[in-house]
């Protein structure tokens, strides 16, 4: 089936205009990293990143340079949202390209294209790292049982909420059910609050679909069965029942507001104007940064509402290419030793894991972090921590296929739309499956 996947792909990402030198701003500038050395001794390694914290991105690799100083890094960044239709382009043109950030999203369909390849075949040391990884994360690096990276990071979606807000209005514990996500909402509304839901959406936004899933986990459900068939076509199941009250919230109860970006939500909720909101975790540490938010102190991390209390777990990692392979056995031992710095042991420890995790607040996924005293030292400042390893323990990688990344720019706008009130939830969920199948008999056939 592998052999074929790539004229498939390409067929279908030829469609939606992924094909052409016309990029517009996914395309940006390289930042060129270097340390003066002969240039005959020298390797020279591409990577690529979305533009978080680019700036410890960079110190990162000038510590990495100054250890390893027969090897140079040229960086190159691009917007989180243009991601996945920036790397398509630069695997399809051979843009040079080594090393890059990857994640659950898109490796089945990376991998199966042949544009990445797994860490397994190439490195003794990679299958070591398994019982040093969190499961979750594993999962979400493996495919067809090889691992393909090691962590960048690896956190959870999450639910949070403004505790000062709840107590004010009488509220003692935060909900644990959607149900009561909307009874609490509705108290907030009737003594003044217009929105208590804070919701991040955005028809190019890549997480917005992960953090449906993550709420759908909390019902203890999941979106698609083994034999990768949609399970939101039953009425009953609880990716059905999650998009239904996503829907209701916005359109019948006005409890939701939409705003398109974590970052505009931080600020959101600082105001006081919001009680709930579902991200990516780390943004509690952003809303509990004493230094940049007026409320901080004031959010606190709840499990996930549902009947299970499970939530999505996943890892972003660092991905070799099959350029990076056909250039030659040093650029694969550079690759490796750089995979190895950024998110390996070093001398006993995990450097740059450890870094993202006490100055960002970034979750990970090696294990030992988790026990390491200056990581609970620091996560103490912005999370109940041992409330936070409970819900790490009940979070869950999601069942992944090549065509996700794909279906996912049908299902985000198709979403939109049902938010909106422009089509049903019931239209929504019956067009998105329909998407679905024709992705999924395109890829199988």
């Amino acid at each position: 089936m592998h052999s074929s996947m790539p004229k498939h792909l390409g067929h279908r990402l030829n469609r939606r205009g992924f094909v052409g030198a016309a990029t517009g701003a996914a395309i940006a500038a390289p930042a060129f990293l270097r340390t003066p050395r002969s240039a005959l001794a020298a390797t020279d390694l591409n990577f690529t990143v979305w533009n978080f914290a680019v700036d410890i991105i960079q110190d990162n690799i000038k510590r990495f340079q100054e250890a390893n100083p027969e090897i140079t890094v040229q960086l190159s960044d691009f917007v989180w949202q243009a991601f996945h239709e920036t790397m398509v382009n630069r695997f399809i043109t051979k843009t040079p390209t080594d090393v890059t950030y990857n994640g659950g999203n898109w490796l089945n369909e990376f991998a199966a294209a042949g544009w990445v390849v797994s860490l397994d075949d190439h490195f003794d040391w990679a299958a070591s790292y398994q019982d040093k990884v969190i499961p979750f994360a594993w999962q979400d690096m493996t495919f067809d049982g090889k691992v393909y990276g090691l962590p960048y990071y690896a956190d959870t979606i999450t639910f949070m909420y403004n505790a000062q807000i709840l107590e004010d209005a009488g509220i003692t514990a935060p909900p644990q059910t959607w149900d009561e996500v909307t009874e609490q909402s509705l108290q907030l509304k009737e003594q003044g609050m217009e929105h208590p839901f804070a919701y991040e959406f955005a028809n190019n936004l890549p997480n917005a679909s992960e953090a449906f899933a993550s709420m759908v986990f909390g019902r203890g459900g999941e979106l698609i069965d083994e034999e990768r068939n949609p399970l939101w076509t039953d009425p009953e199941s609880p990716a059905a029942q999650q998009l239904h009250w996503l829907v209701d919230a916005k359109n019948e109860h006005d409890i939701l507001t939409i705003m398109d970006h974590e970052t505009t939500i931080t600020k959101a909720m600082n105001t006081g104007q919001h009680a709930f909101t579902v991200m990516f975790n780390y943004n509690l540490a952003a809303l509990n940064n004493a230094a940049t938010s007026p409320l901080a102190g004031q959010f606190a991390l709840a499990l996930m509402p549902g009947e299970t209390h499970e939530c999505y777990g996943f890892a972003k990692f660092y991905n070799m290419t099959q350029m990076a392979v056909d250039r030659g056995p040093e650029v694969i031992e550079a690759v490796g030793n750089f995979i190895q710095y950024f998110a390996g042991e070093v001398d006993g420890s995990y450097p740059v894991a450890k870094r993202w995790a006490v100055e960002q607040g970034l979750g990970f996924g090696q294990l030992p972090l988790l026990d390491d005293p200056e990581v609970i030292e620091a996560f103490s400042k912005w999370v109940d921590v041992p409330l936070w390893r409970e819900q790490l323990e009940l979070a869950r990688a999601r069942r992944q296929t090549i065509w996700y990344g794909i279906w996912s720019e049908t299902f985000h706008p198709l979403l939109g739309q049902a938010l909106a009130g422009e089509i049903t939830a019931d239209e929504c969920l019956q067009q998105s499956a329909d998407a679905w199948n024709e992705l999924k008999s395109s890829v199988e056939a």
